[in-house]
């Protein structure tokens, strides 16, 4: 498994949720201020399989990607 972390800007979040949805993941999601560009984006995370990892890195830019290790 591995653990995904993006953004995606505020507009985008409705349609980024309905194609999660489809691939059967369940993020979390937090709404942050972008500083630099000065406007809300949302940020998402989830814990996925490798395949569908694979999918939300080429729809994406991940800002992290780890394994993920069940304590």
């Amino acid at each position: 498994m591995i653990t995904l972390i993006y953004t995606v800007s505020k507009d985008e979040e409705a349609d980024e949720l309905e194609w999660l949805r489809d691939q059967k993941i369940f993020p979390s999601r937090q709404d942050v201020y972008d500083w630099v560009k000065g406007v809300t984006v949302v940020k998402f995370g989830a814990i996925v399989s490798p395949e569908s990892a694979l999918a939300i890195k080429l729809r994406h830019k991940l800002e992290l990607q780890s394994d993920y290790r069940q304590r």
